[in-house]
């Protein structure tokens, strides 16, 4: 039996797992275990395979658990009993456990259309995203690439195309809602508009597929557009692993988390990342993104830990908010704010980007050392003028 498993090896998980290791240290309570199970010995960065699968993606895991003193387990969950506080694994084996942190993260929404399990490629993981890759490598330059839906993947996945493709290659975006990246708000409309355009990406918008073949998709409108590859950014929804916890869960499949992001009924089980519906702050749920992931398993990792021993927890907050949407030759956007103002576009906003993708959302060096990475992820100390303890109940 671990102390303190956490479920899951996304940005999420390695993020708790370092915070709660941070905490341990804090509190001098060293022989407390902690593991991280995860199916996938290193982490994906994930945000990044829209660019294809590159080596440097994959982050090997157990360098950083052994500096942190953290276990890493290979093992595919296939259930949660909260019941009797174990994992069912898919080998038939179980864990045990006294705490939970739940970060088994998200996959791509499949949509109900003929044709599109057997003939449509993704970019949700680094093997789907290497299998793109094959695919686009064997196409010659005057073909045709359909992508399905335009919302921040998509748009990210259609603009780089045209760097990937080449001049000669069509493009096609496709999605049900009205204009592209509709969840983005207004400010960042115009700028996107004009990426499209650059990049000569045909658009059909208010348009759903009806069904897809290997080399044709057909349009609810009739519209047949030929087509040597397709490939889906259809959303998100949370991993299968809620529903083997009873609770309240949002359109997603996400579970309704207290403050602490503790589960609902569930007094031994926290959630973090793409499984977890919290605010971030007084009135914006947390978003599908790594950038809600890091910190979410920040404080899950800490909650956690100080929950095993009967001590405080922390309310989850975030305030600031920031995007950087990728638009292929066009550039990039970098916004701040729930209204996303934008503040770098271009050249300028693709430097950002650069950044962010290479530096900013890779964990820390093991070659830090245990003290320099705790420092790094530890929680700041709560300066609000209200206490934003809670006591667990």
């Amino acid at each position: 039996m671990s102390d303190l498993t956490i479920l899951g090896g996304g940005f999420a998980g390695v993020w708790a797992a370092m915070s709660a290791a941070a905490e341990r240290k804090a509190l001098g309570e060293e022989n407390i275990t902690i593991s991280l199970v995860t199916k996938d010995p290193c982490l994906t960065i994930r945000p990044r395979l829209y660019e294809g699968a590159k080596e440097e993606m994959r982050v090997p895991l157990a360098p950083l658990m052994t500096t942190i003193g953290a276990n890493l387990i290979t093992a595919t969950a296939s259930g949660i009993d909260p019941g009797s506080r174990s994992i069912d694994l898919a080998d038939g084996g179980t864990l045990a456990y006294r705490r939970l942190v739940l970060a088994t993260g998200s996959r791509l929404k499949r949509i109900p259309v003929r044709g599109a399990d057997e003939y449509c490629h993704c970019v949700d993981t680094y093997e789907e995203a290497a299998s793109f890759d094959e695919k686009l490598v064997s196409l010659r330059d005057t073909a045709t690439a359909i992508v399905i839906g335009a919302s921040f993947t998509g748009l990210e996945l259609a603009t780089e195309l045209r760097t990937r493709m080449g001049a000669k290659a069509r493009i096609v975006l496709i999605d049900s809602a009205e204009r592209a990246g509709i969840e983005l708000g207004n400010n960042p409309r115009a700028a996107i508009e004009e990426a499209l355009n650059d990049c000569r990406i045909e658009t059909r918008f208010g348009r759903t597929a009806e069904r897809i073949s290997a080399g044709e998709i057909t349009l609810d409108d009739g519209e047949r557009i030929e087509t040597d590859v397709t490939v889906l950014a259809t959303g998100m929804e949370a991993s299968p692993l809620t529903k083997s916890i009873p609770g309240e869960k949002d359109r997603h499949g996400r579970l309704m988390v207290g403050p602490d992001l503790k589960v609902f009924g569930a007094s031994d089980i926290f959630a973090a990342g793409d499984t977890a519906n919290v605010l971030a702050d007084d009135t914006h749920e947390v978003f599908m993104s790594c950038q809600h992931a890091m910190p979410l398993g920040q404080f899950a990792g800490h909650n956690a830990l100080r929950d095993l021993l009967g001590l405080p927890t922390r309310a989850f907050r975030k305030e600031f908010y920031a995007t950087c949407l990728d638009l292929g030759p066009w550039g990039a956007l970098f916004t701040t704010g729930w209204n996303r103002e934008i503040q770098k576009a271009r050249e300028e906003g693709k430097e950002m980007k650069r950044q962010i993708n290479t530096q900013w959302i890779y964990p820390p060096s093991p070659d830090l050392g245990a003290d320099a990475i705790f420092e790094a992820v530890a929680l700041p100390v709560a300066t609000d003028p209200e206490p934003r303890e809670v006591r667990s109940a």
